[in-house]
């Protein structure tokens, strides 16, 4: 099972009614909470014996699954049979099975049909609602040492964290509530709240929560008191796997790559004291000072951290990023709570990139706004916005799809009086030239670009976005005339593009059965849960036009070529991806690799105005770095080789950070 809740809820679907009447008198009701408003919701009910019902339903702007499940367990809570229909969040059909029958369990989805000798073992589905946690909760408690092994591969187990109680408003009833802590995932562990008798209670998180009706009042209450105890697994792990050097460090006889000209200096010493890079020269010519720990360099490659220009931060996220290389996030839309997370990086409770720039996001209210930041409904509000993000020390500003064409302009000479760059999706019904006219100083995704052929009568705000350039991106001639004049009006008004190639690579390339992209040159390393999950595929659209989307992805990369040709600065970001992957794909596109290296490290510090301090390796500026067993510049794949990351003089082996959750590393 899945413990995961997306980040992305929006509105409440319409329910299967003749479905939604055939639940019984004691359906459980739960709903799904965005800001404080219901947005979708989960039933679940019996009706016999080992005899499980769930109703999952949720609309995100489009998107969002309708699904109904139904379960059978035998003695001791045995899951026996799971079988789940309709729709998934992209409203691909779902059709997943698993039975057990004389002795064998049988599994069949969308990319497994697969059987074997069952031993009591839980089937790990893909589809399934988060309730049914409950019954995991009963197989793992009988269990020996509370762990249980799943099906295809892998383990779960679980962990009592903390008891509270609460009153039931109206009623003034009192209930006894548990929080588990679920692990074997591949990553930090899921917290899970339930009732004293092991019904399934609620998922917590800062965006959105799912609990159960009628006590959508404490989720926060209660995602405070789960905060804390997540807290305390963060700090130790950060204890754990933060190396404080006492005076300092050298890296020696390495190969450094110079970020402003895109060459390497070979057989370099690097010293770094109080955070700082203290010396770069010859090996040579560079004493190391008594009491620096010393690491070798030899026949390694060392450069800047890396920058993530597009992403969400999660605490979740932190340890993988730091292993991958990422010193620096600008993060691109999330709660206020992030002002406080950034602290708790800095003061190494909490392990993750630097958020270096934080970017006031801003939506207009309705149907289809964004999952966070400021909802507005009028204009006066979002001028008011802009004034209370740059109060608040916000770096920049991010538009999404819902703001209304003629607000554009005034929000973004707002910002700019302010000193905020303007950036974010293209508003419904409004073309990329449009906003660009209008003042975005950057626009963030490759489809955005490519619905700029297609007219202001796109809806950006739903599936269609996503959509449109699949079915026809590879229609568009990037050397024609009228990419062309588009290209050169953005060359003119020195605008910047984040292309997040990755999440398109996804959405329209990776195909059920197959490892997804972003994962393939580290498959040997993955447990098993995670590679089993990298196989689900990503496709969007009707298997029909499975050419169509390739061959629009395809015109993606050349089109991001074509941005690069002419001369337009181009930065690394992945919407929640993995860093490395994306560069992967820039160079793939055709982009030098020594170009590639200067998105991902000098432009982004140079867009964000900290290059005086950040993005090249020179003396006085701050020390991050990542030291790469390979050279990227010959082949880019080696940027998931690295050796050690180092941010603001501290240390990170990625391979103890990925040990931590049962990733094997080179």
């Amino acid at each position: 099972m899945k413990f995961t809740l997306s980040f992305l809820l929006l509105t409440g679907g319409v329910l299967d009614i003749q479905y939604a009447f055939s639940a019984s008198s004691d359906t459980l009701f739960y709903n799904y909470v965005n800001s404080g408003k219901i947005v979708g919701t989960q039933w679940v009910w019996q009706k016999g014996k080992g005899d499980y019902y769930y109703y999952d339903e949720y609309n995100d702007r489009g998107r969002g699954p309708s699904l109904h499940t139904h379960i059978t367990t035998g003695a001791g809570g045995v899951i026996l049979s799971e079988d789940i229909s309709g729709v998934d969040y992209y409203k691909s059909p779902v059709r997943e099975r698993f039975y057990v029958r004389r002795g064998k369990a049988y599994w069949k989805n969308k990319f497994e049909n697969d059987s074997t000798a069952f031993k009591n073992e839980l089937y790990s589905d893909i589809n399934g609602p988060l309730a049914v946690a409950e019954l995991v909760l009963k197989m793992l408690q009988t269990a020996p040492a509370g762990e249980i092994h799943v099906l295809p591969a892998g383990t779960r187990n679980f962990k009592l964290i903390a008891s509270t109680a609460i009153t039931e408003k109206g009623s003034q009833r009192r209930h006894t509530l548990r929080l588990m802590a679920f692990s074997g995932y591949g990553g930090p562990p899921g917290y899970l709240w339930f009732t004293s008798e092991g019904r399934f209670f609620g998922s917590l998180s800062d965006w959105s929560s799912l609990i159960q009706k009628g006590f959508e009042d404490y989720a926060r209450e209660l995602y405070v008191l789960q905060q804390q105890y997540e807290a305390k697994f963060y700090t130790d792990l950060a204890r754990r796997l933060t190396e404080h050097p006492d005076v300092g460090i050298a890296i020696r006889n390495t190969t450094v790559f110079d970020t402003r000209t895109g060459d390497t200096l070979a057989h370099q010493t690097v010293l770094i004291s109080k955070g700082k890079i203290e010396r770069l020269g010859s090996a040579a010519g560079v004493s190391v000072p008594a009491g620096y720990k010393v690491i070798d360099g030899s026949g390694k490659f060392l450069m800047p951290g890396l920058w993530e220009m597009h992403g969400h931060f999660s605490k979740e996220q932190g340890p993988f990023m730091l292993a991958q290389g990422v010193t620096n996030l600008r993060d691109m839309g999330n709660s206020f709570e992030l002002l406080h997370t950034r602290q708790l990086i800095r003061e190494d409770s909490l392990l993750g990139p630097d958020v270096t720039v934080i970017s006031g996001f801003i939506d207009k209210a309705g149907e289809f706004a964004a999952p966070t930041g400021v909802l507005i409904k009028s204009l006066d509000e979002g001028l008011k916005a802009i004034e209370d993000y740059k109060e608040k020390g916000y770096d920049q500003i991010k538009l999404y799809s819902s703001i209304e064409p003629g607000w554009v302009k005034p929000l973004a000479d707002k910002a700019h009086s302010l000193g905020m760059r303007v950036c974010g999706h293209i508003p419904a019904f409004m073309t990329a030239s449009q906003a660009v006219d209008a003042g975005y100083d950057e626009v963030t995704h490759i489809n955005m670009l490519l619905l700029n052929f297609f007219g202001d009568t796109v809806d950006t705000r739903s599936m269609g976005r996503f959509f449109l350039p699949g079915r026809k991106g590879y229609t568009i001639d990037v050397k024609g005339p009228a990419a062309q004049n588009f290209i050169r009006q953005l060359k003119e008004k020195h605008i910047v593009f984040d292309p997040t190639l990755c999440v398109f690579e996804e959405m329209y390339v990776d195909l059920p059965g197959q490892i997804s992209g972003k994962y393939a040159p580290i498959a040997a390393y993955l447990p098993a849960e995670v590679k089993r999950g990298a196989m689900t595929g990503g496709f969007i659209d009707k298997d029909s036009l499975i050419g169509v989307y390739a061959r629009s992805f395809a015109n993606m990369e050349s089109m991001l070529k074509e941005l690069f040709d002419n001369g337009l600065t181009i930065l690394s970001g992945t919407d929640g991806g993995i860093l490395q992957h994306e560069l992967e794909l820039y160079s793939q596109s055709g982009i030098p690799n020594a170009e590639v290296l200067k998105m991902a490290t000098w432009y982004p510090a140079k867009v964000s105005g900290k290059d005086g301090l950040l993005g090249s390796i020179e003396e006085n500026k701050v020390a991050n770095l990542v030291l790469i067993d390979g050279n990227p510049l010959r082949n880019m794949q080696d940027i998931r080789r690295i050796y050690v990351t180092i941010k603001g003089g501290e240390i990170y082996s990625p391979k103890a950070i990925y040990g931590e959750f049962g990733w094997r590393y080179y």
